[in-house]
């Protein structure tokens, strides 16, 4: 026989009284005079804006380094290229081609042709 769904445990009513008598009454029983409270509050107030100040002021901090991580990446970037352009133009400079090029001009040395060399 299955029960429904409904049927609960039977629970006498004094036990279930003592239960909620027992949380009504709170362990911390703490009586503050009206100044206090006022103190408290304020306390908790200034806390409260004094926290979300600090909390704005390093989001400030946290967007201007964002900013100049940025800045920086992008210097990063250029200089990068600039690199690549340079080592590029040593390549260039220091090709074969180029080399036999300025001897020819400016020291007058050129290949010997294959008739000049004589192998031993």
């Amino acid at each position: 026989m299955t029960p429904n769904v409904s049927v609960r445990t039977y629970r006498p009513r004094q036990q279930a009284s003592l239960r909620e008598e027992r949380q009504a009454n709170p362990r911390f029983n703490a009586c503050l005079s009206g100044e206090t409270r006022k103190y408290i509050a304020v306390v908790v107030a200034v806390a409260l804006v004094a926290g979300l100040a600090i909390t704005q002021f390093f989001y400030g901090q946290m967007m201007d380094m964002r900013a100049r991580a940025e800045q920086l990446r992008g210097q990063n970037a250029s200089i990068y290229n600039e690199n690549v352009r340079l080592l590029a133009f040593r390549a260039q400079l220091a090709s074969k081609t180029h080399v036999v090029a300025i001897a020819g001009t400016k020291l007058n040395l050129f290949e010997p042709d294959k008739g000049q060399v004589r192998r031993m």
